[in-house]
């Protein structure tokens, strides 16, 4: 179930079913017994882990705003931090660290063999890790008190919607709301089966139409023509931000659903017009933690320019280094690292159309040449890939059959393309309206005409086989 998203909306609705029979002021309760059971659905003792790492995390929270002494509140704060952060090593990043390790005595010339733990990664361990770790780092700098209810704190750590792939909510925000009653909002209740709609269309009808064309040409590019490598890369940038935005969309849209008012993850990025802007609409949640958790305590922009860059380039090499256990998140966060530090601070809105065009199509070229290595399985395959992109492009009619003929592998692939390409255009008018047109200046919105469109799309066109999602293993 915690890896199905029909399953997931199907769990959604039996709790509806209950939940606003409960008075408002107990509804949490119903919110952290639905948590329980859809994190129990995926593994017991992850379950027992991720649990025993909120109680001890919401103890150390109270005894560090229990302390009177600055070294106090700090000695809470590491021993609050520290084991959180020993936990998500052990799990994503130990075997990681030692094959490195081992690599680099072999190239010194010192044999070693490679310790390698098999452990499974817990679901969603970087989202509920990053959420405690701010909780703890807004307490000890005074931005909040310490949550004294065990079990709103819970709740916030193991919110279901949130758990397997963010947004990462922070906790003012969220814990807020649970001693006020969650009651029953008919336009948030609205607003949230509109956001799940528009998640679903991004998943079910664009991303899992992708995901196949993109895996058999990753998989082996010189199989395919160069042109095919080109457009897998192009296709896998609209398949990540379709899956990861969708599934933001389907958990912020649920927690609406349930009286839960959450941030939206996602702006449009691929309609940035610089790189700076770019990440201030991708993954917004991330960004803004990594901000306000890594580069402001590094010393943020109040230091010299050298101490900037260089606070900067590690904000992005630990963002890299969040997504996964492989050097090519590495390098893909620092290729981000350094564009961002040659980017100028420069408002594009108020520029001439032309130009504000030219620069969103560089960004988005950018953006997707370091996706590559995003999506490879290695720095070698990446540059691969590369090399296999630009090793005898052509145009010709034979490379371009041969290169949409992995959507299906036979006559009907032309077809395929086509609805594909259709679908990527239905999104890209609606988003254009949500930039350019009357739904710029709101948060969120999705008008009937565009609801009843995605609606049909998703009931005649969603390919519901392939429903696990991508940001979920980071």
């Amino acid at each position: 179930m915690a890896s199905n998203v029909m399953l997931t909306l199907l769990f959604l609705g039996a709790v509806l079913l209950v939940y606003y029979l409960a008075p408002p002021r107990s509804r949490w309760g119903l919110l952290l017994a639905a948590s329980l059971i859809f994190y129990a659905s995926a593994s017991g003792w992850m379950l027992l882990l991720t649990g025993i790492s909120a109680c001890w995390s919401w103890f150390a929270g109270i005894r560090m705003e229990e302390a009177h002494t600055r070294k106090g509140k700090r000695g809470w704060l590491l021993l609050g931090i520290l084991p959180l952060l020993g936990v998500l090593f052990a799990f994503k990043y130990f075997n990681f660290f030692s094959t490195s390790v081992s690599s680099l005595l072999g190239v010194l010339g010192l044999s070693s063999e490679p310790l390698v733990l098999k452990l499974m990664l817990p679901l969603g361990i970087s989202y509920y890790t990053f959420k405690m770790i701010s909780y703890h780092a807004d307490l000890y700098l005074g931005k909040r008190s310490a949550e004294t209810h065990m079990g709103y704190y819970l709740t916030y750590v193991l919110f279901f919607p949130q758990i397997l792939s963010g947004p990462i909510e922070r906790s003012e925000d969220f814990l807020r709301q649970l001693p006020l009653g969650l009651c029953y909002d008919s336009g948030l209740f609205a607003e949230g089966m509109q956001r799940i709609v528009l998640g679903l269309f991004k998943k079910m009808v664009i991303a899992n139409r992708l995901s196949g064309y993109v895996d058999a040409v990753f998989a082996d590019p010189w199989e395919y023509p160069a042109l095919a490598a080109v457009m897998a890369a192009f296709f896998y940038s609209f398949q990540l931000y379709c899956d990861f935005s969708g599934y933001s969309d389907i958990a912020v849209g649920m927690g609406n659903l349930l009286g839960i008012r959450s941030k939206q993850n996602f702006r449009c990025p691929y309609f940035a017009g610089n790189i700076r802007e770019f990440w201030s609409r991708w993954h917004i949640s991330l960004s803004g933690w990594l901000r306000d958790y890594v580069y402001i305590p590094l010393g943020g922009s109040r230091v010299s320019k050298r101490k900037r860059g260089r606070n900067l380039l590690l904000t992005f090499l630990a963002s890299g280094l969040w997504h996964g256990d492989n050097w090519t998140f590495v390098v893909w966060g620092g290729i981000h690292g350094v564009w961002n530090l040659c980017s100028r601070r420069k408002d594009t809105k108020e520029i001439r159309p032309i130009l504000r065009l030219w620069q969103t199509l560089v960004t988005f070229f950018g953006v997707t040449f370091a996706w590559v290595f995003f999506r490879a399985q290695s720095l070698p395959a990446a540059v691969s890939y590369l090399r296999r992109a630009v090793s005898g492009f052509s145009l010709s009619m034979a490379d371009i059959q041969n290169s949409i003929l992995p959507f299906t592998g036979d006559n009907t692939c032309a077809a395929y393309f086509l609805t594909v390409c259709l679908f990527l255009l239905l999104l890209f008018l609606y988003e254009w309206g949500q930039v350019y047109g009357k739904g710029r200046d709101r948060e969120f919105s999705l008008s009937m005409p565009w609801m009843a469109v995605m609606g049909m799309s998703i009931a005649l066109f969603g390919v519901f086989g392939a429903s696990g999602f991508l940001y979920a293993q980071f």
